[in-house]
């Protein structure tokens, strides 16, 4: 039997503003925060491993047939192709005895101290020192940083429940014990209705607003049905137990395109004006982080009420392995927002992610991938099938997680009826 501790839990996060002043703590509880990085990240122990990396060069048949020659395990993505070789790599390995625990804390409370606020500080700071090298440490791995250490840059601090209490729709914060306490209601939230028999977790102070995590045990779902998505560069399309879907991502493209061309302006007055120039770079950076993180939570909302009791199948896209030598390109690809999609969602409906090889080539039919990928269909030369291309990979996405095997005889009486006739059409297979 599970226990309750380790029972899964459904999250929601919502933002009240105060009029508090609140900088001196959060400076404070900014430097316990790095000196715990700059402790823990000291202590790290660098271990050598056998490591499997890569290498990418670009797709072609010599190059291909040279590999196979040689004998290298490789892997087509697209326009390019991953090499694989095997080598020896130096990995962090973080120090989390209690020994040193126990040492980490006396450190930091002999600096603590002299602040005069709630020692459970040291505590929240130790525990979002350790995420933050963790998280790091997993980026380190894949390749995505480099060996630096993390700066705590954020003005903010990511309190446990120990230092408050809630009374009714009132939270009081612990500041200073038994001196300084701070009281912060939210009975006139708009969101009150949307966490009733919710329970806050967790709190994020900062300068001018407080983030509240309320928290609740996940509830046990009945599956009613898949739906497999294809994340594309302006819509995403789905295919289900009851036919076609499409969402639209276009407003979430305008919002980057828009901002990006606010940059490109700023950064040529920053010849000029740097620090007003550098000011108006950070709010515009700030706009379009907070529009997007909006516009995504209703995209997926909207998708997870749609379909409450589906698996959702995505593709486990990795944007690094499509970029290229194409700037337009690669641009394109590092404003979509596919991760943070996927994300979302995970927080509201049951996701699954599969590898997302041969989704868009192989035939929803018959499963062949001699086919022909055109700029809108796809055509496959061993049953003769044209599709929209975008259908064809959200059907095999479908599949996947339904674990069927292509076949005719089920393109013929699941997935053709719930099709439009402009989705499809046959011609003689190619022989």
């Amino acid at each position: 039997m599970q226990s309750m501790q380790n029972m899964p839990k459904e999250v929601k996060a919502y933002k009240i503003g105060h009029s508090y002043d609140v900088r001196g703590l959060l400076i404070s509880y900014q430097w316990v925060l790095q000196m715990a990085i700059n402790e823990i990240w000291r202590n790290m122990s660098w271990v050598e491993k056998p490591w499997k990396n890569y290498y990418i060069v670009k797709k072609d048949d010599k190059a291909i047939k040279l590999l196979r020659m040689q004998g290298k395990e490789f892997r087509v993505n697209g326009k390019q192709i991953k090499v694989y070789y095997h080598a020896k790599r130096l990995i962090p390995e973080i120090p989390e005895s209690n020994e040193f625990g126990k040492g980490l804390r006396n450190k930091l409370m002999a600096f603590w101290r002299h602040t005069g606020y709630a020692a459970h500080y040291v505590d929240s700071a130790i525990r979002m020192a350790y995420q933050v090298l963790r998280s790091w440490k997993a980026n380190y791995v894949k390749g995505l940083r480099k060996r630096r250490k993390p700066i705590a840059k954020r003005l903010a601090a990511r309190i446990k429940n120990t230092l408050f209490r809630v009374r009714g729709n009132k939270l009081v914060l612990t500041v200073i014990p038994r001196k300084l306490y701070l009281e912060f209601d939210f009975s006139k939230a708009w969101f009150l209705d949307r966490v009733k028999g919710w329970r806050v977790g967790e709190i994020i102070l900062r300068k001018r607003d407080l983030i509240m995590m309320f928290t609740r045990e996940r509830r046990s779902r009945d599956v009613g049905g898949v739906i497999g998505w294809d994340m594309n560069e302006y819509t995403m399309d789905g295919f289900s137990d009851t036919g076609k879907e499409k969402v639209s991502l276009r407003k979430l493209h305008w919002i980057h395109e828009t901002y990006y061309e606010m940059r490109r302006k700023m950064q040529k007055l920053s010849r000029k004006k740097p620090k007003y120039a550098e000011r108006k770079l950070e709010r515009i950076s700030e706009r379009e982080r907070n529009r997007t993180r909006d516009l995504v939570n209703k995209l997926t909302t909207m998708i997870a009420r749609r379909y409450p009791n589906h698996i959702h199948v995505l593709e486990d896209l990795d944007k690094e392995g499509m970029y290229n030598r194409d700037k337009g390109h690669n641009r394109r690809i590092s404003l979509q927002n596919w991760r943070a999609i996927v994300k979302a969602l995970r927080y509201k409906v049951k996701v699954k992610e599969i590898d997302p090889r041969h989704t868009t080539r192989q035939c929803s039919r018959c499963g062949s991938l001699a086919t022909i990928v055109d700029k809108r269909k796809v055509i496959c030369k061993n049953c003769g099938l044209i599709i929209d291309r975008q259908v064809n990979a959200a059907i095999n996405i479908y599949l996947s997680g339904r674990k069927l095997k292509h076949r005719k005889d089920l393109w013929e009486t699941v997935i053709r009826p719930k099709l439009a006739p402009g989705d499809y059409c046959e011609k003689p297979a190619m022989r």
